[in-house]
């Protein structure tokens, strides 16, 4: 290769860093010099080794992209050390480094001067790197024609390079704390962790771990930012409630370009979807509980990283925690030195030394002395009077001041005198912002400001006139964020858990039960009340975390009563419409528990709690316990209300879906009769809940086997519905589903299938794909597919099913017996007998397991095991299966149920 043709540079650097190898070459090569390089030169079916050699061998000079996981490559200790042997002096110039991330080069590299790019923007990063390689550049003894075309290579890079400074294309984090020291150590070391995991092909990761105030946070956030260049997607997740994790994923797969659903569960399954395809992406799950509060939201797969900062120390299952200690004196002198003008480092030592090294406290101190001009030593004074004072810490007998920083609690201790300074002057300059953080204590970290205004009314008085004043209103939030107590957005107030912790601490104990009330009083405001209602959902999602915290401090107080229970109680039917049954139940169970010890057994509002917590029990397929609570509420109801009460038709049409699953279909029956009559006659024929009645009415008829009566109540239903709510409404998509089942059992397929196609589009739109009522209707139109001989189509839909209802509900839900019964027909008739089998013996336990061994859904399920074995051969066994089906079918449903005469004519089959 000649000298003309030779390359001016080969640019030396690891995967990790390729967008910023891309983006050198192209600035190289529009500047006119010709670069060589892995990204753009190298091509598939080429010797790796070979034209890396030939590369390095070739190119005029080296530039080596200098990162921690440079240093750390031998690939490129090998490529730089090539280059530093030709030119061992650098006088030449054949080996430029150039840093992006902050490194110390390893060994002799360390003695050449590189370029530095490390926070750079672009404009001053391209001035630096053309202005370096120039210097660097050797005299040439030629030139090319001033008249030719300019010097470019034969596959020109594209125009345009990102810039890799410019950080991630996706991310949500906030802007980079330019304050941040120290730390320098634990950020190599969990770059490194990261590396490692990464190139073992395991899920890489890495917890963080320490007490409120430590600085957790901020380190991932420092990683995430001086790192940023390694990631395409940075996404910064509020872990401390999984409601609110669930959220801040659903909006990554948005971001990422999943399609638009309702349905929390589907938008994060989609989107670790997307993620198992894509690599360099970094997920940091902030401030999260145990592990297990996680389960289902972390990525179960893929190619980039997770961080996760947590107060627990048992992460160690999943990754090798970072334990994070308080910062070194000389890092603490170093940041308060940058905030606070004073030559006196002594004194900023014994800051340091007061507040524990704690890099929140010494935040907060920073921006206490920045905000009032105080001098430093008085300031001390003052930290050491309210160490005193707060805690009662002064010593019994004379000894040196820092003597009283002993015990578990004395870093939070230190935070607390701290903050307490800073509550003081904002209790001097506006009291009511400290009541207005009292109240703040007592919620979740993160409040929405629209809250307090839009619930002004629920709020204590004083406070009540200032948030309805937006003047004054944002007078006081700059007064709570003028000390760093609360971080004040545009659209939410944050406040530290240590700073809610150490406000909370210095109420009086009736102060703080009085303000504990306060926050039960306004969420009870907030929360909406028609948690069915899928436009509120939004609503519920965002006052969740806050009615959980407020419920848990009234209940600490022991100010627990009624409106906690009413709170609890919401929140699990909030929880139940989104399908996440687990979850509805724990605090379903605590609303009886709470509102029956406050007013008595008796109430109509234990009544409620009771008929949802039996809502709660039988979606989560936990009949018999169900049947007691709906039992139990109706009788209150009759008692309380009377017989014919619009309300005790509600509950009458609930138990009588129970007994429908229990398997007393003519006490569902009478319940559902009963249930239409008083709503008919208190509301009229063409009222909503009226149509809910007919609705459920026909359920209960299809069970019997009158199809004709099941249709006309369906119907009927459908009309009322379409009427009264539209017809895109879910409760429309129920009584489609439900008309179509009828349809198909009268040989109607072509109509069936229009209904479920256009109930499944309706659930979809409204609940995402993902819900446990997806996977009810895909499991009918999969039936409906293979009663149509479209067995391909059925398998499709059954497959997606089982996911849904597994992802759900878990593997032992009822819901998932019926899709495997249907998998094994489609798999019967498709030929593959051994895997139908399987999947009717294992729909067969789970239904026992959950209805007995006598329901009428057994007997349903040993009919399909028995033709399966029979058509392997095994009659014996078969007949076994026939003949049990047939004592449960004759038992339950009577002689002439369609089910029983099915099972005659199976065991007439064998003779």
């Amino acid at each position: 290769m000649g000298d003309r043709d030779r390359p001016d540079f080969f640019i030396s650097f690891t995967s990790t860093n390729e967008t910023w190898a891309r983006w050198i070459a192209v600035e190289l090569e529009q500047a006119g010099y010709r670069t060589v390089s892995q990204t753009l030169d190298f091509r598939p079916g080429q010797d790796f080794v070979h034209a890396m050699h030939r590369a390095v061998s070739a190119a005029a000079r080296t530039l080596a992209v200098l990162s921690p996981a440079y240093v750390a490559s031998e690939f490129g200790e090998a490529e730089w050390r090539s280059a530093f042997a030709a030119d061992p002096s650098g006088e030449s110039g054949l080996l430029i480094p150039v840093r992006v991330q902050p490194c110390d080069p390893p060994g002799l590299l360390r003695t050449r001067i590189h370029i530095d790019l490390v926070d750079a923007d672009e404009r001053t990063a391209r001035r630096r790197l053309l202005d370096g390689v120039a210097a660097a550049a050797p005299r040439s003894a030629s030139t090319a024609f001033p008249g030719g075309p300019p010097r470019r290579r034969p596959a020109d890079p594209p125009e345009g390079e990102r810039f890799p400074g410019a950080g991630p294309e996706v991310s949500n984090l906030p802007w980079r704390n330019r304050g941040f020291t120290g730390r320098d150590e634990l950020l190599q070391r969990l770059h490194d962790r990261l590396r490692d995991a990464t190139l073992a092909a395991v899920l890489p990761v890495e917890a963080v771990h320490g007490l409120g105030g430590i600085g957790k946070t901020e380190l991932v956030l420092e990683f995430a930012h001086r790192f940023s260049s390694d990631y395409d997607v940075v996404w910064l997740v509020a872990a401390e409630q999984p409601t609110v994790a669930a959220a801040d994923l659903a909006a990554l797969a948005r971001r990422l370009g999943a399609p638009a659903t309702a349905d929390q569960s589907a938008a994060i399954e989609h989107l670790f979807d997307l993620l198992r395809e894509r690599t360099r992406w970094l997920l940091i799950y902030d401030n999260a509980e145990h592990p297990t509060a996680l389960r289902g939201l972390l990525p179960p797969a893929g190619r980039g990283n997770v961080l996760v900062t947590s107060r627990w120390a048992a992460w160690s299952r999943l990754a090798e925690p970072l334990r994070l200690d308080v910062l070194a004196r000389a890092e603490s002198v170093r940041f308060l030195g940058s905030r606070v003008p004073t030559a006196d480092t002594a004194e900023l030592d014994d800051l340091a030394e007061l507040l524990g090294d704690l890099p929140l406290a010494l935040d907060e101190a920073a921006a206490y002395l920045e905000a009032t001009n105080l001098p430093l030593s008085d300031y001390l004074r003052l930290v050491r009077h309210r160490v005193r004072e707060l805690f009662d810490l002064a010593p019994q007998h004379p000894r040196p001041a820092m003597a009283i920083w002993t015990g578990p609690d004395a870093d939070q201790r230190r935070v607390a005198t701290t903050w307490s300074v800073s509550l003081e002057k904002v209790r001097a300059q506006a009291p009511l912002a400290e009541k207005l953080l009292a109240l703040c204590a007592l919620l979740a970290p993160e409040i929405p400001r629209s809250m307090f205004v839009e619930h002004a009314s629920a709020l204590p008085g004083e406070l009540a006139s200032v948030v309805r004043d937006p003047i004054a209103y944002n007078a006081m939030l700059a007064s709570i964020g003028l000390y760093s107590l609360a971080a004040v957005g545009p659209s939410v107030v944050g406040l530290h858990r240590l700073v809610q912790a150490v406000i909370r601490a210095r109420l009086a104990p009736a102060e703080e039960r009085e303000w504990a009330r306060a926050a039960v009083v306004l969420l009870r405001a907030a929360f909406p009340d028609d948690t069915r209602d899928a436009r509120r959902w939004a609503d519920c999602e965002q006052a969740l975390p806050h009615v959980l915290a407020a419920a848990a401090h009234a209940e600490r107080l022991g100010v627990a009563g009624e409106p906690v229970g009413w709170l609890y109680g919401h929140a699990a039917a909030y929880l139940r419409a989104r399908g996440q049954y687990r979850r509805a139940l724990a605090l379903s169970r605590r609303a009886v528990e709470l509102t029956e010890a406050a007013l008595g057994p008796e109430h109509i509002e234990v009544a409620a709690r009771r008929e949802e917590l039996g809502l709660v029990l039988w979606n989560s397929g936990e009949l018999a316990q169900a049947r007691e609570q709906v039992e139990a509420a109706l009788r209150t109801a009759v008692r309380v209300l009377g017989p014919d009460h619009p309300d005790v038709g509600t509950t009458r049409s609930h138990l009588g879906l129970v007994l429908q699953d229990v398997g007393d279909l003519p006490a569902a029956r009478a319940e559902h009769e009963h249930a239409l009559r008083i709503s008919e006659n208190a509301l009229g024929p063409e009222h909503p809940d009226v149509g809910t009645r007919r609705n459920n009415l026909g359920l209960v008829l299809r069970a019997q086997g009158d199809l004709d009566g099941a249709r006309a109540q369906f119907e009927r239903a459908l009309e009322i519905g379409e009427r009264t709510a539209g017809p895109d409404d879910l409760d429309i998509a129920t009584r489609r589903n439900n008309l179509a089942l009828v349809l198909r059992s009268q040989g109607r397929l072509a109509e069936a299938r229009t209904h479920y196609e256009r109930a499944l589009r309706i659930c979809e739109a409204v609940l995402g794909p993902w819900h446990p009522k997806i996977g009810t209707l895909r499991n009918n139109l999969g039936g409906l597919l293979r009663a149509m001989g479209d067995l391909a189509g059925a398998r499709t839909e059954l497959d997606r099913a089982l996911r849904i209802s597994e992802n759900a509900l878990g593997p032992g839900h009822l819901d998932v017996a019926v899709v495997r019964n249907s998998l094994g027909l489609a798999l019967f008739e498709a030929g593959d007998l051994d895997a139908a089998r399987a999947e009717h013996e294992h729909a067969l336990r789970i239904s026992e397991d959950v209805l007995g061994p006598d329901h009428p859904d057994v007997g349903a399920r040993r009919m399909s095991l028995g033709r399966v074995i029979h058509a392997q051969g095994d009659v014996p066994a078969a007949r076994a299966e026939y003949e049990r089906a047939l004592t449960i079918s004759t038992a339950t449903l009577g002689a002439g149920h369609p089910q029983v005469a099915a099972a005659r004519e199976a065991l007439d089959s064998l003779a």
